[in-house]
């Protein structure tokens, strides 16, 4: 164990980071009531509040009339949540996604920009500093208010280094050094993680409601998660930290995955691996509800056609019961060894209602007192959170710094 002293500099940006989340946790507070929650004099706060209104971070609201003697009045201060933007590069299947957040996270632009699968690390790069310039241009926001660049990469992403190990398939290389490479083509400072992780960071950041351990499931083109254990984002000695998706279900004639292994979830129950099913079996004869939704064609098939179809045809409905079990096996098994206080779902699947019922019945099939202590819910925010979970990991980078501003110099 490393033990590590605070000299007066890191106390002071520890102080100012605290600062920075409890206004967007709380929004306008008065330096009373800050000082009250951080257990500081109400003298310390005056100064570190005042530097931080220096130096555009934080504003005074209006006055507000108090309780305490002779009707004192006390000046709130809220996040300045225009004088900065965060930006977001997000590195997925087959898209590129880019945005741009003021630090309350309110999105102020997206565009996605469609590449093959197995593209060069090195036109990623390109294709990123080519177009961010032109996007701040078009939506009138200077280099000045940027103050940091969140990058999200499927597959294993160790931040620390700001590696890309291996995107699975998205990119052509493995242990790209992609924080690097970006930050020699664009001087802003850089985070990079993992896109699932990304998400749990986003849902966090937005939510209301504070929990210190989330299991956090996505569900789409392939299935990852991503832990939230004693407040805290788990990495993983290696980055690997979850791959969910990559739990082998399957062990003896398994569907190939991109990982390299065979039988994986992602595989087998994902939703691109129910629609591939469904169309393995399209037929007039056994799948006759499906047919006619699909109007006989099998590149009609999608994800809401399987899950009507499933209600009706029983062969249909036997690859969404394969899937729901191998899925719900899963979650029971992170139950079981996490013991969070809430498992979050997140993805187009969950959007259906009937799968939603299928996926619960198994995972309370068996299983009734672990879950009377973990809630399992569709997150408030699904499907709302791929353009902004990058730019969040950028403002939650930012505030941790103490809202140190670097330069940033951006095309």
């Amino acid at each position: 164990m490393r033990h590590h002293g605070d000299n007066m500099a890191s106390v002071k940006k520890y102080n100012r980071s605290v600062i920075l989340q409890l206004l967007h946790q709380h929004g306008a507070l008065s330096r009373k009531r800050i000082s009250e929650l951080m257990s500081l004099t109400p003298a310390a706060i005056t100064m570190i509040v005042s530097e931080m209104i220096q130096d555009g971070l934080i504003v005074e609201g209006n006055a507000e009339k108090t309780g305490g003697f002779a009707g004192r009045k006390e000046i709130p201060v809220m996040l300045s949540a225009d004088s900065y933007i965060a930006l977001g590069v997000s590195i997925n299947l087959e898209e590129l996604l880019l945005s741009a957040t003021n630090l309350n996270g309110v999105l102020l632009f997206s565009r996605a920009i469609p590449f093959e699968n197995g593209i060069a690390p090195e036109q990623i790069v390109e294709m990123i500093a080519a177009n961010l310039p032109s996007l701040l241009a078009e939506h009138g926001i200077g280099s000045d208010k940027v103050m940091g660049i969140g990058v999200t990469v499927r597959g294993i992403v160790d931040m620390d280094t700001g590696f890309s190990v291996d995107s699975f398939g998205a990119l052509s290389k493995l242990n790209i050094p992609l924080k690097e490479m970006i930050n020699q083509r664009i001087s802003c400072p850089v985070s990079i993680d993992n896109n699932v992780r990304g998400l749990l960071r986003a849902h966090l950041f937005f939510s209301e409601q504070f929990e210190s351990g989330v299991f956090f499931v996505r569900c789409e083109k392939g299935i990852g998660a991503a832990i939230l254990a004693d407040a805290r984002i788990l990495n993983g000695a290696s980055g690997m930290c979850s791959e969910f998706g990559h739990i082998p279900v399957v062990i003896r004639k398994g569907k190939p995955c991109k990982c390299g292994r065979a039988g994986c979830l992602e595989t087998e129950a994902s939703p691109s691996a129910m629609v591939e099913e469904a169309k393995a079996v399209f037929s007039k004869e056994d799948t006759p509800y499906l047919w006619k939704l699909a109007k006989g064609k099998p590149a009609n098939i999608s994800l809401a056609l399987v899950m009507q179809a499933a209600q009706e045809d029983a062969a249909v409905k036997r690859i969404v019961e394969t899937a729901a079990i191998y899925l719900a096996n899963g979650i029971k098994g992170a139950i079981c060894i996490l013991d969070p206080s809430q498992v979050v779902l997140y993805g187009s699947v969950f959007e259906s209602e009937y799968y939603m019922q299928v996926l619960h019945a198994h995972l309370e099939d068996g299983f009734h007192t672990r879950l009377q202590t973990t809630t399992v819910i569709k997150s408030p925010f699904n499907l709302k959170l791929e353009s902004t979970a990058a730019c969040v990991l950028a403002i939650n980078a930012f505030f941790k710094s103490g809202g140190q501003i670097s330069a940033c110099a951006i095309g």
